[in-house]
């Protein structure tokens, strides 16, 4: 064999294995990014709504000792919806769900958060959880219609195009006293 050939056929080889790998990388299915954030970013008293900046919204039964959350669409393009699924409590085998002793508390919810959009969420303290627990808020969210189909909604009065279903859950940072 001429060196030209070997060099081809050398090529050639790489060429093919290089293009196993690329098509054996594709087909694996990755675990995508989180489209939403929510990081626990101190304690705050007495707390007021402020439409910013920063913007603070406060959930139901924010008073007293309130927890702060930054809530951001990490999406380049998409609109999210996203709402507070359950309250977990640290224990000593793992994460528990806890639910409030009272039905008007709740955690942050948002609709037609656009893209790279964030606010800060003054939560109160889950009523019936002890004051030196550590905690953390589980967050349902999903994908909202495009600028369009969002458009068409409010122009018509009728919900065409719907929000999808929960893509997925995201939890916030742990939060302790």
């Amino acid at each position: 064999m001429t060196r030209r050939v070997k060099y081809v056929a050398a090529v050639t080889a790489a060429s093919f294995v290089l293009g196993l790998f690329w098509a054996a990388s594709r087909l694996r299915p990755g675990v995508p990014p989180p489209k939403l954030s929510v990081l626990f970013t101190g304690m705050t008293n007495n707390v007021t709504r402020t439409m910013g900046p920063p913007r603070i919204a406060l959930c139901r039964g924010s008073s007293g000792a309130c927890a702060l959350f930054l809530v951001t669409n990490l999406t380049g393009r998409e609109y999210l919806w996203f709402k507070t699924g359950s309250v977990e409590r640290k224990t000593e085998t793992g994460w528990e769900r806890f639910n409030p002793t009272d039905w008007s508390w709740s955690g942050p919810e948002g609709s037609l958060w656009g893209p790279g959009y964030g606010c800060f969420f003054a939560v109160g303290w889950p009523p019936g959880l002890p004051t030196n627990a550590c905690w953390h808020l589980q967050l349902s969210y999903g994908r909202e219609p495009g600028v369009l189909g969002i458009l068409i909604n409010q122009k018509s009065g009728r919900e065409f195009f719907h929000s999808g279903k929960a893509e997925s859950r995201v939890s916030s940072s742990e939060v302790s006293r």
